[in-house]
């Protein structure tokens, strides 16, 4: 504990010196820098024990029955929280220009950290360097959204849950290009690779070094409409994993989403539909099989294929003075089960479908000061052999949100 409190004093006085050398370097020189961020404490309750991360922050689905040799179901109970870790400050910084383009930069953390156990540790969330042209090409390299994420259609929820597991969600390391031949259309490609978020591997942890071994970098490609506050469009993506480092079979997965979003003064409607194979690196569930060829193969005594998730969600959300009513409602299945298999490995591989509906209203005391209450149900369904019956769990949570410098 005290080398984790000595980390804490040394990252937070490390930090602290940056940004001052920052903002005496950029009144040095001509640069703009502005610093940004939230601070959010949340308070949740759940009526049954729920699969999620970070002190419960993140809350996926109702947990399978774990029952006692007297019959008692353990997850069936009660639990709530309070946590202010999602907690986030940034920085963005206008360069000098280079090549003819505008740079920008953008530095981003939470305190949320690397896994359940070093929560309240600093992590890096974005660290982006950007260069536009004009309005016609943007190049764009570090660690942020996926592409496939598509961030301008983020729920707008207050909690850390932001739509998952219908939405898929996930940073990494990546290199994007935007490219807009006129007003009303962009194309976006990005390489990207795997850290924090990482397919499981075969010892059911993340693991990014399946992807990293293979040499092949994660591939999307998104074509994008935009006019009068409609945005629509869809995103292609590929990715290639080797599951053991000590055998070279490799598996290549597939995924697509479609969107829509309408946006007004008033109005915000969001519509997205996704199928995907092996997506528990985009915190959804799923993952991959894998099977005992070594009588046909000896060299080579594994194969592989991917389970896969069809998702639909919308959310809409209505501005009514301080007050902003709004639903989320999301449905998910499970689909392309192998039978046969030696293991599977992945998020919730023995889960059937889920649905969602959460109501919420958020309260505005200021421009950037809010209130956002939401009670959210989730119904799901296991495999027979799990559990026959659908479970269920209600989710009360209550945040207050205030942001400086938001865009």
């Amino acid at each position: 504990m005290l080398y984790f409190a000595k980390m804490k004093q040394r990252f937070f006085l490390t930090i602290c010196l940056l940004m001052c050398s920052l903002g005496g370097f950029a009144q040095q020189k001509s640069y703009d820098f502005e610093f940004y961020g939230w601070i959010s404490p949340q308070y949740f309750v759940n009526s049954r024990q729920c699969a999620g991360a970070r002190d419960g922050l993140l809350c996926l689905y109702p947990l399978a029955p774990d029952f006692t040799p007297s019959g008692e179901d353990l997850n069936d109970s009660w639990n709530h929280n309070f946590s202010a870790a999602t907690t986030r400050f940034g920085a963005r910084i206008r360069l000098d220009d280079v090549l003819g383009a505008k740079v920008v930069g953008n530095i981003e953390t939470d305190f949320t950290g690397q896994s359940d156990a070093n929560i309240h540790l600093l992590r890096l969330r974005q660290a982006n360097v950007k260069m536009m042209w004009e309005d016609v090409f943007a190049l764009t390299a570090g660690h942020g959204w996926s592409v496939f994420c598509v961030p301008e259609m983020m729920p707008q929820m207050q909690d850390l849950n932001n739509g998952t597991p219908f939405h898929p969600f996930a940073r990494l390391n990546h290199i994007r290009l935007d490219y807009s031949p006129c007003s009303l259309i962009s194309l976006v490609g990005s390489l990207g690779w795997q850290r924090d978020y990482a397919t499981v591997g075969i010892e059911n942890k993340r693991d990014y070094t399946q992807q990293s071994r293979t040499m092949i970098p994660e591939f999307n490609l998104q074509l994008q409409f935009h006019h009068n506050g409609i945005l629509a469009g869809f995103t292609g993506e590929a990715k290639v994993i080797q599951p053991r480092k000590e055998y070279s079979e490799q598996l290549t997965s597939f995924a697509a989403n479609a969107f829509f979003n309408y946006k007004t003064s008033k109005l915000n409607f969001k519509l997205q539909a996704l199928w995907g194979e092996n997506m528990n690196d985009y915190c959804l569930f799923g993952g991959y099989y894998e099977f005992d060829q070594s009588l046909e193969t000896p060299d080579n005594p594994f194969n592989y294929s991917s389970s896969a998730i069809s998702a639909l969600w919308c959310e809409v959300v209505y501005n009514w003075g301080r007050f902003s009513p709004a639903v989320f409602v999301g449905y998910a299945s499970h689909e392309n089960k192998a039978q046969g298999y030696n293991k599977a490995y992945g998020s919730a591989m023995a889960l059937d479908n889920i649905f969602r509906i959460a109501p919420r209203l958020d309260y505005h005391f200021t421009k950037d000061f809010l209130l956002s209450t939401s009670v959210e149900y989730t119904n799901v369904k296991y495999e027979d052999e799990v559990c026959k019956d659908r479970l269920d769990n209600y989710r009360l949570s209550l945040t207050l949100l205030y942001r400086f410098n938001s865009k």
